[in-house]
């Protein structure tokens, strides 16, 4: 009687340790933006916390949010790395690179915005990376347009004061990252401006 108990206490220890959660992951389409301009971006990379990759360069991009591409599940992102310039042509007015950490608050930030509304019905949402000269934001967003859903917040829903409005003012957004990159009048080397600029100069010297 006693090994048939220890039998079960050990199946039931097996059956609580296996329910682990799932990894927290979001729906998301991905745009990639500018509120100040033409931009040309020619790497955007977001590391998620579990070594997945994103890619969000999207070319030229010019307004909020910009250029949207299809995206897929994603978690939480952990790191972003790319090189730009401002501008959409050669020569363009300037280049810049980031390569830089996202705070660790992303996950949090994320699923307090999955847990706003008290009656969208939306499963998927947005992540955005808007540029603006050396300066990158990332934005998470349910889409929710106070013009066409019920946009009402629950009770307490955000009380870290992480929800805010996006650059037009009209739907809700949690910003995951706003720093500012590296600057040059020249080319970063090993880009793909730098590349550029070579091809662009021998065609004039010959």
């Amino acid at each position: 009687m006693i090994k048939w108990r220890a039998f079960l206490l050990l199946l039931l220890s097996v059956a609580v340790l296996g329910c682990e959660p799932e990894p927290y992951t979001a729906e998301v389409g991905f745009t990639n933006g500018s509120t100040s301009g033409e931009h040309g971006v020619k790497k955007m990379v977001i590391t998620t916390q579990s070594g997945g990759k994103a890619n969000f360069a999207m070319g030229a991009v010019s307004g909020y949010p910009g250029a949207h591409s299809s995206g897929g599940r994603m978690d939480a992102p952990a790191y972003i790395e790319g090189h730009w310039a401002e501008g959409w042509e050669y020569p363009f007015v300037s280049y810049h690179r980031i390569s830089a950490p996202i705070p660790d608050n992303a996950e949090a930030k994320m699923k307090t915005m999955d847990n706003y509304y008290q009656s969208l019905g939306r499963d998927y949402g947005s992540m955005q990376v808007i540029v603006d000269g050396p300066r990158v934001r990332v934005f998470y967003t349910k889409d929710c347009s106070i013009t066409l859903d019920d946009c009402t917040p629950k009770i307490d829903a955000d009380p870290n004061g992480w929800v805010v409005k996006d650059p037009k003012g009209v739907r809700d957004v949690v910003v995951l990252f706003d720093g500012k990159g590296e600057s040059s009048s020249t080319p970063f080397p090993n880009t793909f401006f730098a590349d550029l600029e070579k091809r662009k100069k021998a065609s004039v010297s010959e």
